[in-house]
This record gives structure tokens, sequence and C-alpha cells, in this order.
């Protein structure tokens, strides 16, 4: 199934995913209740969450793992 990701480093981009993360790079996605028209088709919008991105502190200390 294809998704949407809004915030972060992929905002806009469509990829392959389901479930209720998605990871794109090094940031995670979460599944949220927004649905969004793209190319014709309604699409799951998974939002960014930063404190989840390798570049911002993501590791041991944090729940992301």
């Amino acid at each position: 199934m294809e998704v949407l990701l809004r915030g972060g480093p992929h905002d806009g981009q469509t990829v392959d995913g389901g479930g209720e993360t998605v990871v794109a790079g090094v940031c995670l996605y979460e599944r949220t209740a927004e649905r969004a028209r793209r190319r014709g088709r309604e699409l799951i919008v998974f939002a960014h969450r930063a404190d989840c991105c390798e570049p911002h502190g993501r590791g041991a200390e944090d729940r992301c793992e």
C-alpha cells in the first residue's frame, strides 16, 4: 500500500508501507486518521516524529527503538 509522508525531511513523498509506523531514511513516521488525494488515489497520511530522527538524537535515551 502506498502512503503519504507529512513533515520532516521526506514531506510530501509517497512510499510503500502500512501498519502503525513507516521508516523513511532514518526518520519515523506515525499513522494519522488523515487521508489525502494524490494522483487520483486516496492515501493514508503518516506524520513525522521529530524526536525519532537520527540527526535529532534518536537512540537508546528515547522510546523510538
